[in-house]
């Protein structure tokens, strides 16, 4: 018989006599006193360690072994009888765990845009939960791995995946993980230490598209969007269907695709735009550098950017952005009080978790009365993808009548009519070049955590000052 068998044998050998003494003893007798236990992994009787249909081992109860007392000296402590006093074994105390948050980055956090958000919620983080964080940047997909281990190197125990990109290579982190947590932005995956979150940035988009319907003057508006962001395609057709609002059967958008990385491609792009006469330009990349070009060359934008004011001062209409940072304390905040729940979220313009921008001073009179009122009717339920829909040929993608669920949102590769011209300057790279795995702490200018206790987590965490609800 194994030794973890002859435990459990005197264990249950004790327990029937104890169970015998109070049969016939009657019930006013003290009962035996219970016997601590503790959890060990289990064995056969071999030894070898068993384990579940996931290979993880099994645990099981056992009782503490009892040991003779000594004072400081080695000898032995008895009672007043003289008989040897014995004690249960003394489980040692668990580590105190120290969590630290790795945030693994696509592009440059001096990107702004998507980036500019996490760093948002990074320095919401560290203020918040009084956690330290820290991120490795310019990720390729191929590199991810490595990009986590360099974090974990550092101390890191959970993961922020900042790309739609890393999805898959999350999931099969976690699969090998053993207590790293993952949080994969783009997905819909979960496992034992992952969660998923997206939002539905469509719904700002539109009310974006109200706005540039309403302010431009050469009725042509131009989007710029790399074909890797997160639901582009519902992102680009969320945008032309609350241009219709106003133009209806007149819209006129033109889509051009550019790699977020590429400011080359970026700048061929918006002067293409440019030239087939838009007056606005709408962006959504990776990158802030399409809103700051279009804006030197005098052209209002809307983009995917929560500090617009500081990004075009001059020439901005409006923005939508994720706002990650209530989503990603909350995760957190479960994770260190040990009541994480893996889950798949998505978060929309009710819950908060995408947002508008300020209108900027120069934005036609009644902008912002037309977009609030847009804006609430979103907030309230209304749904964007609302029938009838016909894509660019014509043909009918939602019934009217009927609306899109944001699963089917998600799958989208049709733009819808009202996009009247695309283009394409995505360059094929094929000598890409990665991260030097540096591992940073700094933040991007205006974006500085006030650094705080861990105690002091009440209230809903909330983006920068720059940034402000439309409602």
């Amino acid at each position: 018989m194994s030794v973890f068998g002859k435990r459990i044998s005197r264990a249950a050998a004790s327990m029937l006599a104890a169970s015998c003494l109070l049969t016939f003893s009657g019930c006013g007798e003290e009962p035996e006193e219970e016997i601590p236990m503790k959890t060990v992994t289990m064995t056969n009787e071999f030894g070898e360690l068993v384990t579940d249909d996931s290979g993880e081992p099994v645990m099981t109860e056992v009782p503490l072994e009892t040991i003779a007392m000594t004072n400081e000296d080695g000898t032995p402590v008895t009672d007043e009888n003289g008989v040897q006093i014995f004690e249960y074994e003394t489980l040692p105390e668990e580590p105190e765990i120290v969590y630290k948050v790795g945030f693994v980055y696509s592009g440059y956090v001096e990107d702004g845009a998507t980036n500019g958000c996490f760093e948002v919620a990074r320095a919401q983080i560290e203020r918040s939960l009084g956690l330290e964080t820290c991120y490795v940047e310019n990720v390729l997909v191929s590199d991810f791995p490595e990009a986590v281990n360099t974090l974990q190197d550092e101390g890191c125990n959970i993961i922020v995946a900042c790309s739609p990109k890393y999805g898959n290579s999350a999931n099969k982190e976690n699969k090998a993980s053993a207590g790293t947590y993952y949080i994969a932005f783009g997905g819909d995956a979960t496992g034992k230490y992952l969660s998923s979150f997206g939002g539905e940035l469509y719904q700002t988009a539109a009310v974006c598209g109200l706005a540039a319907a309403h302010n431009t003057k050469t009725n042509v508006i131009g989007v710029i969007a790399d074909p890797g962001e997160y639901n582009v395609y519902g992102v680009v057709d969320g945008f032309t269907l609350g241009a219709s609002e106003i133009w209806n059967t007149h819209t006129d958008i033109r889509v051009n695709w550019a790699w977020s990385n590429s400011h080359s491609e970026i700048e061929a792009a918006v002067d293409d735009l440019i030239s087939q006469g838009c007056d606005i330009i709408m962006s959504y990349m990776e990158t802030d550098y399409a809103l700051r070009y279009a804006s030197q060359q005098g052209i209002k934008v809307i983009g995917n950017c929560y500090d617009m004011p500081s990004v075009a001062p001059d020439n901005y209409i409006t923005g939508y952005f994720f706002n990650f940072s209530t989503f990603l304390v909350d995760e957190v905040r479960a994770i260190i009080n040990d009541n994480y729940n893996p889950r798949s979220y998505t978060g929309d313009v009710a819950a908060g978790m995408v947002r508008l921008v300020s209108f900027g001073e120069t934005a036609e009179k009644g902008t912002e009365d037309i977009c609030k009122t847009l804006y609430d009717y979103i907030k309230d339920g209304a749904d964007v993808f609302l029938g009838e829909i016909k894509n660019t040929d014509g043909k009918i993608m939602v019934e009217k009548g009927q609306s899109m669920e944001f699963a089917n949102i998600l799958k989208i590769n049709w733009f819808a009519q009202g996009i009247r011209k695309t283009g394409d300057f995505t360059e094929v790279n094929d000598d890409p070049h990665g991260s030097d795995f540096s591992v940073h702490s700094e933040f991007r200018e205006g974006v500085i955590p006030e650094k705080s206790t861990p105690a002091d987590t009440t209230g809903t965490a909330e983006a920068e000052a720059t940034i402000v609800d439309a409602a």
